[in-house]
C-alpha cells in the first residue's frame, strides 16, 4: 500500500493543486485576472486548467483564430510559479457555429432540435462538426 509513483511531469515534481480557470469571461477586465492569480498564489495553486469553454474566445468567427488572449494569461501564470494544463474548448461551441451549421446541435428524444447555449450539445452524428473541432 505504500508504493510510491513517479510525478506526472519532472517540471513539477510535486502534488499539483489547481482547479478550472476560465479567464476568457473577463477579457475586458484584466484586473480580475490579477487578483484571481493573488488568491491561486494565497492558495497555493501550482497548476490551473485553461481554454475550457473557450471556444468562442479562441475563435470568435468562422476561421479567424485568437490566441493573444491565451498567450497573455499563460505569460501571467509563468510570471508568477503556475503551470497550465491546456484544455479542449469544444464543451461549448460559438454561437456563430449552432448559426451556420444548425446540424451540429443535438436532436432530443422528442425530434426537436435543441437551441443553442447548452455545454455538450453538438450531435455526433452531424458530418459537419468534426470538421469544425479547434484540434
Amino acid at each position: 500500500m505504500n508504493k510510491k509513483y513517479p510525478p506526472i511531469s519532472g517540471k513539477l515534481p510535486v502534488f499539483m493543486h489547481g482547479a478550472n480557470y476560465n479567464p476568457d469571461q473577463w477579457l475586458d477586465s484584466p484586473e480580475v485576472q490579477e487578483e484571481d492569480i493573488r488568491l491561486m498564489k494565497l492558495a497555493h495553486c501550482n497548476v490551473m486548467a485553461v481554454g475550457i469553454f473557450a471556444w468562442s474566445a479562441i475563435e470568435p468567427e468562422d476561421g479567424s483564430f485568437e490566441f493573444g488572449w491565451l498567450n497573455d494569461v499563460l505569460e501571467r501564470f509563468r510570471a508568477n510559479g503556475i503551470y497550465a494544463w491546456l484544455a479542449t474548448p469544444s464543451g461549448a461551441r460559438p454561437a456563430w457555429m449552432s448559426d451556420k451549421y444548425p446540424e451540429v446541435l443535438c436532436v432530443g428524444a422528442n425530434r426537436v432540435r435543441n437551441l443553442h447555449g447548452a455545454r455538450h450539445n453538438h450531435c455526433y452524428t452531424s458530418p459537419v462538426y468534426p470538421r469544425m473541432l479547434p484540434l
